[in-house]
């Protein structure tokens, strides 16, 4: 991957978070017509980078904050 294309994913989720977080939106709203604008992904493809970028992170988020309120979290299906 070259330094222009790490820049403009840094950018892009940049200017995802500021835009999303500002209007109130899922980052997802705001990230994939910014992957097609911008980097030139396909529908399918800016679809998926926004899955991977955006659900591993609340995912784990929504578990420790389960397990945190002691909410009973089962661990092995976690």
């Amino acid at each position: 991957m070259s330094l222009t294309t790490i820049l403009l994913l840094l950018l892009l989720g940049l200017l995802a978070g500021l835009l999303s977080g500002s209007v109130g939106v899922g980052g997802g709203v705001i990230m994939v017509p910014l992957a097609i604008w911008f980097l030139g992904y396909n529908q399918h493809d800016a679809q998926g980078l926004s899955l991977a970028v955006l659900a591993v992170p609340v995912t784990f988020l929504a578990a420790y904050n389960y397990h945190k309120a002691g909410e009973g979290l089962d661990w092995r299906y976690a």
